[in-house]
């Protein structure tokens, strides 16, 4: 019985230290992801271990409906929403998407031009709902803004630095 036991705490440790590599990496990031968990084994208890996933960091921003622009982490250099002074719409929504999560948690997206931020928007909820921002609390930023390169910094528990998903720009035109 002893033996199964210690080979059996071998094998689940050799399987919690695995991660599998994808053959084809250009649509693929690897991603360090933390997890709580607990593990009990005849009072062993096997905390906080690190998951290293290959995984597909997708997002889209839209204005109301219609999409502005949709990237991934490989490719999200460049991308820019222009949104007139006098467009006509109720929301800005980003969808973010983790192929390995849709927890609950605390998001946040921040508006910066020149190491400047404008704007900060919090909310907490699922990974894969739409985070909305109000036509509202952009008039706001608006002002005083327009022409302006306006980056969009996403920031979440997974990505805990930030990622720059595009560019927002408000133009007269």
């Amino acid at each position: 019985m002893r033996i199964k036991t210690t080979y059996l705490i071998s094998l689940l440790f050799l399987l919690f230290g695995c991660n599998q590599k994808q053959i084809d990496t250009r649509n693929y990031q690897i991603t360090e992801y933390r997890e709580e968990t607990k593990f009990n084994l005849t009072n062993r208890k096997i905390e906080n271990r690190i998951a290293v996933l290959d995984t597909i960091t997708n997002w889209q921003f839209y204005k109301d409906s219609e999409l502005l622009f949709k990237s991934n982490i490989l490719g999200s250099k460049g991308y820019k929403a222009e949104i007139k002074v006098s467009d006509n719409y109720e929301n800005l929504i980003l969808t973010m998407f983790y192929d390995f999560n849709n927890e609950i948690m605390k998001r946040k997206v921040k508006l910066v031009y020149e190491n400047n931020i404008l704007a900060t928007f919090v909310d907490k909820n699922r990974s894969h709902s739409r985070f909305q921002i109000t036509k509202s609390e952009i008039d706001r930023i608006m002002i005083g803004n327009i022409g302006k390169n306006i980056y969009i910094n996403y920031t979440d528990r997974i990505c805990k630095d930030g990622m720059t998903i595009g560019i927002l720009k408000f133009t007269n035109k």
